[in-house]
Protein backbone atom coordinates (compact mmCIF):
# COMPACT_ATOMS: atom_id res chain seq x y z
CA UNK A 1 0.00 0.00 0.00
CA UNK A 2 2.56 2.18 0.85
CA UNK A 3 4.70 1.61 -2.66
CA UNK A 4 1.20 2.53 -4.33
CA UNK A 5 0.69 5.91 -2.13
CA UNK A 6 4.29 6.68 -3.26
CA UNK A 7 3.29 5.68 -7.05
CA UNK A 8 0.27 8.34 -6.91
CA UNK A 9 1.76 10.44 -5.04
CA UNK A 10 4.43 10.73 -7.91
CA UNK A 11 1.89 11.20 -10.54
CA UNK A 12 0.17 14.27 -8.92
CA UNK A 13 3.65 15.82 -8.78
CA UNK A 14 4.10 15.06 -12.42
CA UNK A 15 0.19 16.86 -13.19
CA UNK A 16 0.75 20.04 -11.49
CA UNK A 17 4.24 20.24 -12.85
CA UNK A 18 2.78 20.31 -16.46
CA UNK A 19 0.28 22.70 -15.22
CA UNK A 20 2.58 25.17 -13.20
CA UNK A 21 6.04 25.28 -15.66
CA UNK A 22 8.62 27.15 -15.18
CA UNK A 23 9.33 30.31 -17.28
CA UNK A 24 12.33 28.18 -19.13
CA UNK A 25 9.48 25.21 -20.18
CA UNK A 26 7.11 28.17 -20.90
CA UNK A 27 9.27 29.33 -23.24
CA UNK A 28 9.95 25.91 -25.46
CA UNK A 29 6.51 25.19 -25.70
CA UNK A 30 6.10 28.64 -27.37
CA UNK A 31 8.56 27.93 -29.41
CA UNK A 32 7.04 24.70 -30.37
CA UNK A 33 3.76 25.25 -30.97
CA UNK A 34 1.98 26.55 -34.24
CA UNK A 35 1.27 30.30 -34.41
CA UNK A 36 -2.17 31.43 -33.73
CA UNK A 37 -3.87 33.45 -36.81
CA UNK A 38 -5.43 37.05 -35.88
CA UNK A 39 -8.66 38.04 -35.68
CA UNK A 40 -10.21 39.14 -38.78
CA UNK A 41 -11.11 42.92 -36.72
CA UNK A 42 -11.51 44.58 -40.41
CA UNK A 43 -13.75 41.97 -41.67
CA UNK A 44 -16.02 42.18 -38.82
CA UNK A 45 -16.00 45.64 -39.17
CA UNK A 46 -17.19 45.56 -42.50
CA UNK A 47 -19.94 43.08 -41.45
CA UNK A 48 -21.11 45.38 -38.32
CA UNK A 49 -20.83 48.47 -41.03
CA UNK A 50 -23.04 46.68 -43.20
CA UNK A 51 -25.87 45.22 -40.53
CA UNK A 52 -25.85 49.10 -39.34
CA UNK A 53 -26.63 50.37 -43.16
CA UNK A 54 -29.39 47.62 -43.01
CA UNK A 55 -30.86 48.70 -39.90
CA UNK A 56 -30.47 52.30 -41.12
CA UNK A 57 -32.60 51.24 -44.65
CA UNK A 58 -35.41 49.53 -42.51
CA UNK A 59 -36.02 52.43 -40.26
CA UNK A 60 -39.15 54.07 -41.26
CA UNK A 61 -39.62 56.86 -39.27
CA UNK A 62 -36.45 58.41 -41.12
CA UNK A 63 -36.07 60.47 -44.25
CA UNK A 64 -34.53 59.49 -47.32
CA UNK A 65 -32.29 62.27 -46.73
CA UNK A 66 -31.66 61.41 -43.13
CA UNK A 67 -31.03 58.12 -44.08
CA UNK A 68 -28.56 59.26 -46.77
CA UNK A 69 -26.32 61.43 -44.19
CA UNK A 70 -26.75 58.26 -41.72
CA UNK A 71 -24.89 56.13 -43.92
CA UNK A 72 -22.57 58.61 -45.41
CA UNK A 73 -21.62 59.30 -41.82
CA UNK A 74 -21.09 55.79 -40.46
CA UNK A 75 -18.46 54.88 -43.77
CA UNK A 76 -16.89 58.12 -43.34
CA UNK A 77 -15.95 56.48 -39.90
CA UNK A 78 -16.95 59.78 -38.43
CA UNK A 79 -14.55 62.23 -40.69
CA UNK A 80 -15.92 65.45 -40.91
CA UNK A 81 -13.04 66.31 -43.69
CA UNK A 82 -15.80 66.81 -47.06
CA UNK A 83 -14.69 65.57 -50.57
CA UNK A 84 -14.50 68.57 -53.07
CA UNK A 85 -17.68 69.33 -55.39
CA UNK A 86 -17.41 67.27 -58.59
CA UNK A 87 -16.27 68.98 -61.52
CA UNK A 88 -19.21 69.33 -64.25
CA UNK A 89 -19.09 67.05 -66.95
CA UNK A 90 -18.29 68.63 -70.07
CA UNK A 91 -20.72 68.25 -73.24
CA UNK A 92 -19.19 66.60 -75.89
CA UNK A 93 -18.94 68.75 -79.54
CA UNK A 94 -20.25 71.58 -77.24
CA UNK A 95 -24.26 71.27 -76.21
CA UNK A 96 -26.64 72.78 -78.62
CA UNK A 97 -29.73 73.98 -77.18
CA UNK A 98 -33.18 73.93 -79.67
CA UNK A 99 -34.62 75.99 -78.00
CA UNK A 100 -32.71 79.47 -76.62
CA UNK A 101 -30.36 81.30 -78.85
CA UNK A 102 -27.52 81.93 -76.33
CA UNK A 103 -24.21 81.85 -75.81
CA UNK A 104 -23.84 79.75 -72.72
CA UNK A 105 -24.72 76.60 -71.24
CA UNK A 106 -26.09 75.78 -67.58
CA UNK A 107 -24.39 73.17 -65.43
CA UNK A 108 -27.28 71.43 -63.86
CA UNK A 109 -27.45 71.47 -59.81
CA UNK A 110 -28.77 68.50 -59.55
CA UNK A 111 -26.41 66.63 -61.56
CA UNK A 112 -23.67 68.11 -61.94
CA UNK A 113 -23.98 67.86 -66.13
CA UNK A 114 -23.39 70.63 -68.52
CA UNK A 115 -26.84 71.00 -70.85
CA UNK A 116 -28.34 73.44 -73.11
CA UNK A 117 -30.77 74.78 -70.75
CA UNK A 118 -33.47 73.22 -68.27
CA UNK A 119 -35.50 72.42 -71.21
CA UNK A 120 -32.51 70.07 -72.74
CA UNK A 121 -31.86 68.80 -69.18
CA UNK A 122 -35.87 67.16 -69.01
CA UNK A 123 -35.94 66.30 -72.22
CA UNK A 124 -32.55 64.52 -72.00
CA UNK A 125 -32.65 62.71 -68.39
CA UNK A 126 -33.21 59.28 -67.95
CA UNK A 127 -36.83 58.22 -67.10
CA UNK A 128 -37.43 59.19 -63.38
CA UNK A 129 -34.68 61.82 -63.29
CA UNK A 130 -36.25 64.80 -61.34
CA UNK A 131 -36.85 67.99 -63.37
CA UNK A 132 -34.39 70.82 -62.89
CA UNK A 133 -35.10 73.75 -60.86
CA UNK A 134 -34.28 76.89 -62.80
CA UNK A 135 -33.52 78.97 -59.52
CA UNK A 136 -30.71 76.65 -58.30
CA UNK A 137 -28.53 77.23 -60.92
CA UNK A 138 -25.16 79.02 -60.04
CA UNK A 139 -22.63 77.92 -63.02
CA UNK A 140 -22.49 78.45 -67.16
CA UNK A 141 -20.37 77.30 -69.24
CA UNK A 142 -19.13 79.83 -72.23
CA UNK A 143 -19.81 77.82 -75.21
CA UNK A 144 -16.99 79.99 -76.83
CA UNK A 145 -14.24 79.28 -74.50
CA UNK A 146 -15.55 76.75 -72.70
CA UNK A 147 -14.92 78.57 -69.02
CA UNK A 148 -16.69 77.26 -66.05
CA UNK A 149 -17.98 80.53 -63.92
CA UNK A 150 -20.33 81.73 -62.05
CA UNK A 151 -23.65 82.74 -63.29
CA UNK A 152 -23.56 86.17 -65.45
CA UNK A 153 -24.51 87.55 -68.80
CA UNK A 154 -20.94 87.87 -69.86
CA UNK A 155 -17.71 85.97 -69.67
CA UNK A 156 -15.36 86.21 -67.48
CA UNK A 157 -12.32 85.17 -70.05
CA UNK A 158 -13.40 85.99 -73.57
CA UNK A 159 -15.77 88.86 -71.95
CA UNK A 160 -18.63 86.99 -74.57
CA UNK A 161 -22.20 88.19 -74.19
CA UNK A 162 -24.45 85.65 -73.21
CA UNK A 163 -27.65 86.62 -74.03
CA UNK A 164 -29.54 89.54 -75.53
CA UNK A 165 -32.03 89.17 -72.43
CA UNK A 166 -30.51 88.03 -69.18
CA UNK A 167 -32.52 87.22 -66.12
CA UNK A 168 -30.64 86.69 -63.30
CA UNK A 169 -33.55 85.55 -61.14
CA UNK A 170 -34.57 82.48 -63.57
CA UNK A 171 -31.42 82.06 -64.69
CA UNK A 172 -32.63 82.70 -68.18
CA UNK A 173 -30.75 84.19 -71.15
CA UNK A 174 -32.30 84.81 -74.72
CA UNK A 175 -33.05 86.73 -77.44
CA UNK A 176 -35.73 89.63 -77.53
CA UNK A 177 -37.25 87.81 -80.41
CA UNK A 178 -39.75 86.58 -78.29
CA UNK A 179 -40.05 89.84 -76.69
CA UNK A 180 -39.47 88.38 -72.78
CA UNK A 181 -40.42 89.77 -69.71
CA UNK A 182 -40.04 88.76 -66.12
CA UNK A 183 -43.46 89.27 -63.78
CA UNK A 184 -42.58 89.37 -60.41
CA UNK A 185 -46.23 87.96 -59.20
CA UNK A 186 -45.94 85.30 -61.45
CA UNK A 187 -42.37 84.38 -60.12
CA UNK A 188 -40.52 83.83 -63.31
CA UNK A 189 -40.00 85.06 -67.19
CA UNK A 190 -43.07 84.89 -69.49
CA UNK A 191 -43.00 85.81 -73.83
CA UNK A 192 -44.91 87.84 -75.45
CA UNK A 193 -44.23 91.65 -74.14
CA UNK A 194 -45.44 93.04 -70.81
CA UNK A 195 -47.23 95.45 -72.38
CA UNK A 196 -49.46 92.80 -74.44
CA UNK A 197 -50.50 91.22 -70.69
CA UNK A 198 -51.46 91.70 -67.57
CA UNK A 199 -51.35 90.18 -64.25
CA UNK A 200 -54.62 88.90 -62.64
CA UNK A 201 -54.57 88.79 -58.79
CA UNK A 202 -57.94 85.85 -58.61
CA UNK A 203 -56.30 83.93 -61.36
CA UNK A 204 -52.37 84.16 -60.31
CA UNK A 205 -51.72 84.68 -64.03
CA UNK A 206 -50.71 87.22 -67.11
CA UNK A 207 -53.44 87.22 -69.10
CA UNK A 208 -53.17 88.57 -72.36
CA UNK A 209 -55.35 91.88 -72.57
CA UNK A 210 -57.43 91.38 -75.31
CA UNK A 211 -59.72 88.81 -73.44
CA UNK A 212 -58.65 89.92 -69.71
CA UNK A 213 -62.06 91.91 -70.03
CA UNK A 214 -64.45 89.23 -70.81
CA UNK A 215 -62.08 86.19 -69.26
CA UNK A 216 -63.87 84.54 -66.01
CA UNK A 217 -61.67 84.68 -62.63
CA UNK A 218 -61.14 81.39 -61.14
CA UNK A 219 -58.94 81.23 -58.21
CA UNK A 220 -55.44 79.53 -58.92
CA UNK A 221 -57.49 78.57 -62.39
CA UNK A 222 -53.95 78.11 -64.32
CA UNK A 223 -52.22 76.68 -61.29
CA UNK A 224 -53.19 72.92 -62.72
CA UNK A 225 -52.60 70.38 -65.41
CA UNK A 226 -53.83 70.61 -68.57
CA UNK A 227 -56.71 68.40 -68.73
CA UNK A 228 -55.52 66.90 -72.45
CA UNK A 229 -51.66 66.82 -72.01
CA UNK A 230 -51.28 67.22 -68.48
CA UNK A 231 -48.80 69.46 -67.88
CA UNK A 232 -48.56 72.45 -66.29
CA UNK A 233 -49.80 74.96 -67.40
CA UNK A 234 -48.60 77.67 -64.72
CA UNK A 235 -45.38 77.13 -65.62
CA UNK A 236 -45.69 76.15 -68.77
CA UNK A 237 -43.91 77.61 -72.30
CA UNK A 238 -47.33 76.98 -73.79
CA UNK A 239 -49.98 79.49 -73.85
CA UNK A 240 -53.21 78.48 -72.22
CA UNK A 241 -57.05 79.39 -73.35
CA UNK A 242 -60.60 79.69 -71.61
CA UNK A 243 -63.00 77.89 -72.39
CA UNK A 244 -66.39 79.37 -72.79
CA UNK A 245 -67.66 77.36 -69.01
CA UNK A 246 -64.12 79.00 -67.24
CA UNK A 247 -61.98 75.99 -67.28
CA UNK A 248 -57.98 76.34 -69.09
CA UNK A 249 -56.45 74.34 -71.76
CA UNK A 250 -53.19 74.58 -73.66
CA UNK A 251 -54.93 76.19 -77.17
CA UNK A 252 -52.52 73.91 -79.15
CA UNK A 253 -54.16 71.06 -76.82
CA UNK A 254 -57.50 72.46 -77.68
CA UNK A 255 -57.32 72.74 -81.26
CA UNK A 256 -56.41 68.80 -81.13
CA UNK A 257 -59.07 67.97 -79.01
CA UNK A 258 -61.68 69.68 -81.52
CA UNK A 259 -61.05 67.82 -84.02
CA UNK A 260 -63.06 65.11 -82.52
CA UNK A 261 -64.83 66.51 -79.91
CA UNK A 262 -67.01 69.86 -78.89
CA UNK A 263 -66.92 69.42 -75.28
CA UNK A 264 -64.81 70.37 -72.33
CA UNK A 265 -62.79 67.87 -71.26
CA UNK A 266 -63.60 68.64 -67.44
CA UNK A 267 -67.17 69.74 -66.99
CA UNK A 268 -68.31 68.08 -70.51
CA UNK A 269 -70.42 71.43 -71.57
CA UNK A 270 -70.48 73.08 -75.33
CA UNK A 271 -67.30 74.63 -75.98
CA UNK A 272 -68.41 75.84 -78.91
CA UNK A 273 -70.74 79.06 -79.17
CA UNK A 274 -74.68 78.19 -79.28
CA UNK A 275 -75.04 80.42 -82.57
CA UNK A 276 -72.24 78.06 -84.32
CA UNK A 277 -73.67 74.86 -83.13
CA UNK A 278 -77.40 75.07 -84.01
CA UNK A 279 -76.86 74.33 -87.64
CA UNK A 280 -75.33 70.85 -86.31
CA UNK A 281 -77.96 70.55 -83.68
CA UNK A 282 -80.22 71.33 -86.48
CA UNK A 283 -78.94 68.74 -88.97
CA UNK A 284 -78.91 66.01 -86.07
CA UNK A 285 -82.88 66.51 -85.20
CA UNK A 286 -83.48 66.10 -89.23
CA UNK A 287 -82.07 62.96 -89.16
CA UNK A 288 -83.82 61.36 -86.14
CA UNK A 289 -86.95 62.69 -86.86
CA UNK A 290 -86.04 60.79 -90.52
CA UNK A 291 -84.98 57.34 -89.31
CA UNK A 292 -87.22 56.79 -86.34
CA UNK A 293 -86.25 53.79 -83.54
CA UNK A 294 -87.80 50.44 -84.14
CA UNK A 295 -90.37 49.48 -81.25
CA UNK A 296 -88.36 47.23 -79.76
CA UNK A 297 -85.68 49.33 -79.12
CA UNK A 298 -88.03 52.11 -78.47
CA UNK A 299 -87.20 54.05 -75.04
CA UNK A 300 -88.93 56.74 -72.32
CA UNK A 301 -85.93 57.83 -70.75
CA UNK A 302 -84.91 61.29 -68.21
CA UNK A 303 -82.22 63.18 -69.48
CA UNK A 304 -79.95 66.27 -67.94
CA UNK A 305 -78.25 68.44 -70.19
CA UNK A 306 -74.63 69.23 -70.16
CA UNK A 307 -75.15 72.69 -71.20
CA UNK A 308 -77.85 74.07 -69.64
CA UNK A 309 -77.58 72.00 -66.69
CA UNK A 310 -81.76 71.62 -67.18
CA UNK A 311 -83.39 68.02 -66.07
CA UNK A 312 -85.85 66.84 -68.73
CA UNK A 313 -88.77 64.30 -68.30
CA UNK A 314 -90.51 61.47 -70.30
CA UNK A 315 -88.31 62.34 -73.73
CA UNK A 316 -87.66 59.37 -76.60
CA UNK A 317 -84.85 57.70 -77.06
CA UNK A 318 -82.48 57.64 -80.01
CA UNK A 319 -79.52 56.02 -80.33
CA UNK A 320 -78.17 59.41 -82.11
CA UNK A 321 -79.06 61.76 -79.14
CA UNK A 322 -81.96 63.46 -77.38
CA UNK A 323 -82.11 66.78 -78.13
CA UNK A 324 -82.99 68.80 -74.86
CA UNK A 325 -85.95 71.22 -74.86
CA UNK A 326 -84.81 73.76 -73.10
CA UNK A 327 -81.55 74.61 -75.03
CA UNK A 328 -81.86 72.59 -78.52
CA UNK A 329 -78.53 71.12 -77.81
CA UNK A 330 -78.07 67.38 -77.97
CA UNK A 331 -75.15 67.17 -75.20
CA UNK A 332 -77.26 65.45 -73.05
CA UNK A 333 -76.89 62.45 -70.57
CA UNK A 334 -79.82 59.56 -70.10
CA UNK A 335 -80.31 59.74 -66.40
CA UNK A 336 -82.74 57.03 -65.92
CA UNK A 337 -85.18 54.71 -68.28
CA UNK A 338 -89.16 54.84 -67.72
CA UNK A 339 -89.72 52.09 -70.02
CA UNK A 340 -88.62 50.67 -72.51
CA UNK A 341 -89.59 48.36 -75.94
CA UNK A 342 -93.57 48.13 -77.55
CA UNK A 343 -95.20 47.04 -74.14
CA UNK A 344 -93.79 49.58 -72.18
CA UNK A 345 -91.73 47.46 -69.75
CA UNK A 346 -89.07 48.92 -67.36
CA UNK A 347 -85.37 46.93 -67.09
CA UNK A 348 -84.66 50.01 -64.76
CA UNK A 349 -80.31 50.34 -63.92
CA UNK A 350 -79.41 47.75 -66.44
CA UNK A 351 -81.27 49.92 -69.06
CA UNK A 352 -79.80 53.31 -68.23
CA UNK A 353 -76.49 51.66 -68.51
CA UNK A 354 -76.50 50.17 -71.92
CA UNK A 355 -78.05 53.67 -73.22
CA UNK A 356 -75.26 55.82 -71.24
CA UNK A 357 -74.60 59.26 -73.34
CA UNK A 358 -78.09 60.55 -74.18
CA UNK A 359 -75.85 62.54 -77.17
CA UNK A 360 -74.67 59.73 -78.74
CA UNK A 361 -71.44 59.99 -78.01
Amino acid sequence: MADEDEHMQDDVDIEESDEDPDEDGDEGMMDDAPMQQPEPVEEDGAIARRRAIQAIMRDQSTSDQDKRLQIQALMSGGRTEVAPPPSPVLPENNASCVHYERNCNIVAPCCIRVYGCRICHDELSPAGHAAMNRFLVSQVVCKLCNTTQQTSNQCINCKTIFGEYHCSTCNLWMSQSKKPFHCAKCGFCRVGGADAFRHCDECCMCISIGVYADHQCFKDKYKNNCPVCREDMFSSRQSPQDLPCGHAIHAHCFRKLAGFDYRCPICKKTVVSPQSMAAAWDARARDIAEHPMPADLQRIVDIMCNDCETKSHGLNWHFLGIQCPNCNSFNTVVEQVLSSGADGNTNGANQNQNLGNGSGT
